[in-house]
């Protein structure tokens, strides 16, 4: 069973870290965050959107227990998070992927900042990115869709499309999200703007992934777009999975 976050003294975390076929990087990532006693706050849990690799196995391997996410898509897993979260009395939310790109060290220098902001996001943009990280195609589908991000809400996006979040409590419950896929991030971000709490942008650094890549370039960035032009227009309502 995944501790629930009641039994502490300092501020617990939930980390998720979803996944589909994620064979080739969960590994490594569940080492350094099980072998560092700097993570002794942090409640691991794998989301699965039913990998078809060894990916369940190498969470069995490391005793990390496997949530099977309701629907498909990162976003379905994201909210099939979100429940989980909001069952049990943690502290702080926070995901990063499971490929490997983003170190999971970063984190340690975003979760003590919840003490003064409700949601810190990892910056790749403005951090430092690794050889052969992201595309030239990529960089600029991201580049534009932060500023697309800024224009719309009418404040800094520095990396809308980030993997890398962590929030406190008060905020995962304020929010209403109904994304399914790579939109995730941006109607997170939106959302946030929405109920009132603005992102704090912590550089970080940005690695190769590991394994293969899922993001479509353009049509995701085009569902992307979409989903932050229709959090801005409409009022949202949270829908179930």
């Amino acid at each position: 069973m995944i501790p629930d976050g009641s039994a502490r003294s300092t501020m617990r975390v939930l980390l998720v870290l979803p996944t589909l076929d994620e064979e080739a990087g969960l590994a490594s990532v569940l080492h350094t965050l099980l072998e560092d006693a700097r993570f002794d706050a942090f409640d691991l849990v794998v989301v699965d959107g039913r990998s078809t690799d060894g990916t369940v196995a190498v969470a069995a391997a490391y005793g990390v227990e496997v949530v099977l996410q309701h629907g498909q898509g990162k976003g379905a897993a994201f909210r099939t998070a979100v429940d989980l979260f909001l069952a049990g009395t943690w502290d702080a939310f926070a995901m990063i992927d499971a490929d490997g790109s983003y170190p999971p060290e970063a984190l340690l220098h975003m979760v003590p900042l919840l003490k003064e902001e409700t949601l810190v996001v990892g910056d790749r943009l403005g951090g430092v990115l690794e050889e052969g990280a992201m595309s030239r195609l990529n960089l600029l589908g991201n580049l534009a869709l932060s500023g697309a991000a800024s224009i719309l809400n009418g404040t800094d996006a520095a990396d809308v499309c980030s993997g890398c979040w962590v929030m406190r409590r008060d905020l995962v419950q304020d929010l209403r999200l109904n994304s399914t896929g790579f939109e995730i991030e941006a109607e997170i971000f939106s959302a946030s703007i929405a109920a009132g709490h603005h992102p704090r942008w912590v550089p970080i650094r940005y690695e190769r992934r590991r394994g293969t890549a899922k993001l479509t370039s353009v049509l995701d960035g085009l569902r992307i777009l979409r989903k932050l032009v229709v959090r801005r227009l409409l009022i949202a309502t949270k829908t179930r999975l």
